[in-house]
């Protein structure tokens, strides 16, 4: 009788069974620790690479909840198994440990609503972060074959290119002193990386998801563009991103599943 267990995730890991039981195992305190240290030093170079004298708080507390996001991305694809709780306790602490720094060392108000909700709030950009990293690394779901558009990954690429644009055109910025069209370009081009990092990363075949998210990312960051940058109108954030960020997602996504039959052949003819 065969007892071949079916794949779990994209690549069909060897230690399928640990996974399964690293569900059952108490918080990994490692994981926890990894992420408060992460996240610190993410958050602390943006303050003193992009915004030293915090004088656009509403960019910097954006730029402060990616960062908790992208912990939660990292700590949930770098780990074994499913790490999400780990995220959401990292996220609290981190919390906690800002709003101490922001009311003790900058004097910084905080109201007491922010105390009572932010770790709540923090807690959860810190799973999503981490859900989207176990999708990654392929610890939740199948591929599915039979849906016209994988709504998961659609959501996955919008908070990738999220993330991944915001961080490319303010650290570019502070880091090379682009232009406003330079940044523009490595802002088109966080959508191309996207849709490669989803279409690579992401079972069976998901370049139309890329293209999707690019629709919803555009809105939301045009936000973000608008914020930082005066001298551009939101009409023509829009008007760029939904023709050539589509185009552009659309195209990384196809590199991305282009490379993943790429790898599979190669593990294949071994």
């Amino acid at each position: 009788m065969d007892t071949q267990h079916p794949p779990a995730g994209r690549d069909n890991p060897p230690d399928v069974e640990e996974t399964t039981e690293d569900q059952d195992e108490p918080l990994r305190w490692a994981w926890v620790g990894a992420g408060v240290l992460l996240g610190a030093v993410l958050i602390s170079l943006f303050v003193y690479l992009v915004d030293p004298t915090l004088e656009n708080p509403t960019a910097a507390g954006a730029i402060a909840v990616l960062s908790i996001i992208l912990v939660g991305i990292l700590v949930g694809y770098r780990s074994h198994g499913e790490t999400i709780r780990e995220t959401a306790v990292a996220g609290i602490v981190l919390f906690v440990l800002l709003a101490i720094v922001g009311a003790g060392i900058l004097d910084i108000s905080i109201a007491a609503l922010t105390w009572l909700i932010g770790p709540f709030f923090v807690a959860g950009m810190a799973m999503l972060g981490g859900w989207v990293g176990e999708m990654l690394q392929g610890t939740l779901e199948e591929a599915y074959d039979d849906r016209a558009v994988d709504w998961p990954w659609v959501f996955v690429s919008v908070i990738i290119g999220v993330t991944l644009s915001a961080y490319a055109v303010f650290l570019g910025r502070a880091l090379f002193d682009l232009t406003t069209v330079q940044s523009l370009l490595v802002f088109a081009a966080s959508f191309l990386v996207t849709g490669w990092i989803v279409g690579f990363s992401s079972p069976g075949v998901t370049m139309v998801e890329p293209a999707i998210a690019a629709g919803m990312l555009i809105i939301i960051d045009a936000g973000f563009i608008i914020l930082w940058f005066d001298d551009l109108a939101a009409s023509q954030t829009l008007l760029i991103g939904f023709g050539g960020g589509m185009v552009l997602a659309l195209l990384g996504g196809w590199l991305g599943e282009t490379h993943q039959r790429a790898r599979d052949r190669k593990r294949a003819a071994k």
